[in-house]
């Protein structure tokens, strides 16, 4: 599992342990009924298909057979009202069979026995395309390091609720493992994890770099689909491929946001809670994050004075760590200013929000119904501030919510940074 370990305020790795809780997830008692995902918000009914697609132009290094790079890609996309039974959360047996009955706890941690009861979705498997949401803007969702598409199902399906197709990645290699429709499967590899990282947040670039080219992959077959009269996808001929957005959680959303450097037909990115040494991205030579808008919600609270036990625990003169803590703060400050289109920093409560709570998992874990309504909110939140960066730069809206003080607890500051004006370009 994946979440971040802060040490003395700065985030010291993405790769860690999930949370500590030890009760079940959140079954009706009275009722033993399973739990359902938040409800959307939007007015479509949610479609989602699977698909498997393979980039012939990249050899998979962690294949023993050089094969080419695989993906497995979740999407759901507005649709036509249906009466059909809603998509199962995930292939229980499937993961259950892939994993094993311990890794299956392992992965899912005290949410797994809800799970395994059976999650409610709101998505129809295959139905037709909404016509009336005319042509559809795309995001493309990069999970959090190991992690798997269906524990953002709540992201992701009120998104689609609002007329979006949202492509969401399962990173071969990466995720706990990747399931294809011919039963194979590919596990979980720590090839392209660094061993350690460093205090001021060194990325392994190679797995940053293969995410994401996976997204850009992603926006290729989704254009090409759009145009192909053979397509089976649901949504194809719908889709407004100059209204593109890519996000992602942890280390996802520093891919997201480096798929945005490397890919201008990318307009808006967000970045939901990823960061390594305080850097959500990582700044060109010139010191540029990107052309487009850029938004970066996280749970972190603002840098502090460190006791002397923290210091200690640092191992590192206060003087000379304080130094680095605020030369950490200023990279992050120059990420936020150095965007062409504008940047966003929405910072959560660090009391009330952890790094899990932008996925499915803590809600469905969670110890009562009192738990389960504070994570939640934590999630609602989260979900309406990344529809109204979208909506704002991929559909031309003006949502309040952007440009008011905070109207929720969970919600600490908001932070608005003007257009910059991009240097020079590099020869």
């Amino acid at each position: 599992m994946v979440s971040r370990r802060v040490g003395a305020s700065i985030a010291l790795s993405v790769m860690c342990s999930l949370w500590g809780s030890t009760v079940a997830g959140p079954i009706d008692a009275a009722t033993n009924s399973a739990p359902a995902t938040p409800p959307p918000t939007g007015p479509f009914t949610v479609g989602k298909v699977a698909v498997q697609w393979t980039d012939e132009s990249r050899i998979e290094p962690l294949s023993t057979n050089n094969d080419a790079r695989e993906l497995m890609v979740d999407i759901w996309y507005p649709a036509e009202a249906s009466s059909a039974a809603p998509v199962e959360y995930l292939d229980v047996a499937a993961y259950d069979k892939a994993l094993g009955a311990k890794g299956f706890k392992d992965f899912f941690g005290d949410a797994s026995e809800t799970i395994k009861q059976g999650v409610k979705t709101h998505a129809v498997s295959g139905a037709p395309y909404a016509r009336s949401a005319q042509r559809s803007a795309v995001l493309i969702f990069s999970p959090g390091g190991g992690m798997i598409p269906e524990v953002y199902t709540a992201q992701l399906e009120d998104l689609s609720s609002h007329g979006y197709v949202v492509a969401a990645i399962s990173h071969p290699y990466d995720a706990a493992v990747t399931i294809f429709p011919d039963g194979r499967q590919i596990s979980n590899s720590d090839k392209r994890w660094p061993v350690i990282p460093s205090l001021e947040g060194d990325a392994n670039l190679n797995q940053l770099e293969w995410h994401a080219n996976d997204i850009r992959f992603v926006l290729d077959q989704l254009s090409r689909a759009n145009v192909s009269r053979a397509s089976a996808l649901p949504f194809a001929g719908y889709l407004d491929l100059s209204r593109v957005g890519a996000f992602g959680h942890s280390i996802g959303g520093i891919a997201a946001a480096h798929a945005c450097q490397l890919d201008r037909r990318i307009k808006a990115c967000m970045n939901q809670d990823g960061i390594v040494g305080k850097k959500p991205l990582y700044l060109d030579v010139r010191g540029w994050a990107m052309d487009q808008a850029f938004m970066f919600i996280l749970h972190d609270a603002p840098t502090r004075r460190l006791s002397d036990e923290e210091v200690a625990e640092m191992k590192m003169p206060r003087e000379r760590l304080e130094q680095v803590i605020r030369r950490l703060d200023e990279y992050q400050e120059a990420v936020l200013r150095n965007t062409g289109k504008g940047s966003y920093r929405v910072r959560l409560q660090s009391k009330i929000a952890t790094h899990m709570d932008f996925s499915d998992l803590p809600w469905l874990a969670a110890g009562g119904h009192a738990d389960a309504e504070k994570r939640l909110g934590v999630l609602a939140t989260v979900r309406s501030y990344t529809l109204a960066f979208f909506d704002k730069y991929l559909r031309g809206m003006k949502p309040a919510l952007l440009d008011q003080a905070p109207m929720s607890e969970v919600v600490e500051e908001v932070q608005r940074f003007e257009p910059a004006k991009a240097p020079c370009p590099l020869p």
